[in-house]
């Protein structure tokens, strides 16, 4: 025991002795060991974690039992489920079915960030290629609409044809929309965008991420999220000043009700395929519907697919009762 005094200490007829700057710095060393070893040691835990996920991921759709989640964080089951018992405390909306999915990646996430006291555990998942949070999907979105309104601004027009297809229609947006679908295909800003993405990223593709992006876009491009005419709505503007020497009057908007949703909500409508004034009954009769199509007793290859619905359609109720 080291007793920090250069006092003689009354009742005790010895002196003690203050640290040498030489054992302060010992000891200073072997703090930051230990740390820098617990470090490594999460950062091998997670590294097992995500190699796991990739050797089970098919077109990034995983499962991760919490057996299996124990047996890598070198855990008792016992000791694992209690702490995912507590760590579902603070998230009233996560489901316990028997363990982790892609559909709730962002709560294994979060739980392995607390439990392995580390920082960028969302982006060794996404780097990793196994999931992509709302953060990285707003920026792939973001990037897609970018690539479409610098790839327009600096195409060359071809003003005779916007001019033919302009007179053969009676709606302005319906001759670009041609004239844009002759020079253009969706196709290419679909995989040019996911390309860029995963470059500048440094994301593995080998797993599913590049099929799962892909199918991830194309379900929003029939949407308001990827609307074409809102992406292209300057173009559309500046043509039709250089074609008719006037500015393009505003189409008068429909009188209907505005629905405020949130992304998360509006992603999952449009998995369902439903409007954003879709109601609950709506969503469930959608629901019933997409189950006798894909259940394994009809489909034998649905089961995934099945289990997507069902979370999909029970974090969509909830989110629908907490905006209502």
């Amino acid at each position: 025991m080291v007793i920090h005094s250069s006092s003689t200490q009354k009742g005790t007829g010895f002196t003690s002795k203050k640290e040498t700057p030489c054992q302060i710095g010992y000891r200073q060393d072997f703090r930051t060991m230990v740390v820098k070893a617990e470090i490594s040691k999460s950062k091998q835990i997670l590294g097992d974690v995500i190699f796991e996920l990739q050797n089970h991921s098919e077109s990034l759709h995983w499962f991760l039992s919490y057996d299996r989640l124990s047996e890598l964080m070198e855990m008792r089951k016992e000791d694992c489920l209690r702490r995912i018992y507590q760590f579902r405390s603070t998230k009233p909306q996560m489901s316990l079915s028997g363990g982790f999915n892609e559909i709730d990646g962002e709560y294994l996430i979060d739980f392995l960030a607390a439990e392995l006291e580390l920082e960028d555990v969302s982006s060794a998942f996404l780097k990793g290629g196994i999931f992509f949070g709302e953060r990285p999907l707003y920026e792939l979105r973001e990037s897609y609409k970018s690539l479409i309104q610098k790839t327009v601004e600096n195409h060359r027009l071809d003003k005779e044809l916007l001019l033919l297809l302009a007179t053969a229609t009676v709606d302005y947006d319906d001759a670009v929309d041609s004239y844009l679908m002759d020079k253009f295909e969706i196709d290419f800003f679909v995989q040019r965008t996911i390309n860029i993405f995963l470059d500048t990223r440094k994301i593995r593709p080998e797993f599913g991420a590049e099929e799962f992006l892909k199918e991830y876009l194309n379900a929003l491009i029939p949407t308001k999220i990827l609307n074409f005419r809102d992406i292209t709505k300057e173009f559309r503007d500046r043509t039709y000043y250089e074609l008719f020497g006037r500015i393009r009057k505003e189409k008068p908007k429909k009188r209907k009700i505005k629905v405020k949703l949130n992304v998360e909500i509006e992603e999952l409508l449009a998995f369902f395929d439903l409007e954003a004034d879709a109601k609950v009954p709506d969503v469930k009769k959608k629901f019933k519907e997409l189950l006798k199509k894909y259940h394994p007793d009809i489909n034998k290859k649905g089961e995934e697919m099945t289990k997507k619905i069902i979370l999909k359609y029970n974090r969509l109720i909830l989110l629908m009762g907490e905006a209502g």
